[in-house]
């Protein structure tokens, strides 16, 4: 029974390094089914010490902070994104900077004096 609690608690610790591998390929449907298991085993085992009890539930709490966290993040980033967006569609075109022909390099070149060779120094 240790063993299981020893593992059960290790779990819960790892849980976090596999919602942040989700987050970060922006995928938590491997995080939702490995988090949907731990909570299950929890729940089944029939003797969950104190500490186990109190871990689960911090976990879960500091889960719940952080998806919070990154909805209410995407949230603000968007509203953002779209305040940049009308402020640029707001700009006038005198000020949206025209392409310029820029001189080729071969034609510069030909314009140019030929340089003294360096034995005439």
């Amino acid at each position: 029974m240790v063993a299981t609690l020893d593992a059960t608690n290790d779990r819960l610790t790892a849980s976090f390094d596999v919602f942040f591998d989700a987050v970060c390929q922006s995928d938590v449907s491997a995080f939702a089914s490995n988090w949907d298991q731990l909570t299950q085993n929890i729940v089944d085992e029939d003797n969950v010490d104190f500490e186990t009890s109190s871990r689960a539930i911090g976990v879960s709490q500091c889960m719940q902070a952080l998806c919070d966290m990154f909805i209410n993040l995407e949230m603000k980033t968007e509203g953002h994104a779209s305040g940049l967006l009308q402020d640029l569609a707001a700009v006038p075109e005198e000020f949206t900077p025209s392409p310029t022909r820029s001189r080729s390099p071969s034609s510069f070149r030909s314009n140019r004096s030929p340089s003294p060779p360096s034995s005439q120094l």
